[in-house]
């Protein structure tokens, strides 16, 4: 790198970050994402996603990254140019409501442990508003880690979170309202 050369920015990738194409193949009018260089197994330490932020266009909830000590996130971690940190930036928004970056600690695969950013919602304070959860989010984090390269453990948790909200919240469609059950008179 010549003097003046800004050095790559350490990027953790955990959700439809992990492969952008992916989301772009699930929601229409999302940009072309920049060229990607290949990522680098990890885990972001102490933290874990809620999935709390409303997103209308996923039609449901989306991930945001929230502290928990003696967690692991497992992802990517890619070293981007100025020029890639700046486009992924402004495609986090459209992608997943992520439109802060925070830092976050990451332990590599071959054991390395730096400092390195996470694009995510911010929080929100007060109670999260209701409504289900996305499952088109769900699915789409899945196939990313799949895609991505991610660990088949990891690819198999994701789809059964998918399958299990998809399940709840299915039923909870289906149930009947509070106070109209059959037979009871009011």
């Amino acid at each position: 790198m010549s003097a003046g050369t800004p050095s790559p920015r350490p990027w953790f990738a955990f959700s439809v970050d992990l492969s952008p194409a992916v989301a772009r193949e699930r929601l229409s009018g999302l940009p072309v994402p920049p060229s990607l260089p290949d990522g680098e197994l990890a885990e972001a330490m102490d933290v874990d996603v809620v999935y709390d932020v409303p997103s209308a266009a996923w039609g449901g909830k989306v991930a945001r990254l929230v502290d928990a000590p003696g967690k692991r996130l497992p992802g990517l971690l890619r070293r981007v140019s100025p020029e890639v940190w700046d486009a992924m930036s402004r495609l986090e928004a459209p992608l997943a409501e992520a439109t802060t970056s925070r830092p976050v600690k990451v332990i590599t695969s071959t054991g390395g442990i730096l400092s390195a950013h996470a694009f995510t919602p911010p929080a929100r304070g007060g109670t999260p508003p209701p409504g289900p959860i996305s499952e088109a989010f769900l699915i789409a984090v899945a196939v990313a880690a799949e895609r991505a390269g991610l660990s088949a453990e990891h690819v198999e948790r994701l789809q059964a979170e998918a399958h299990i909200v998809q399940t709840i919240q299915q039923a909870k469609a289906g149930a009947a309202p509070e106070g109209a059950s059959p037979g009871k008179k009011g």
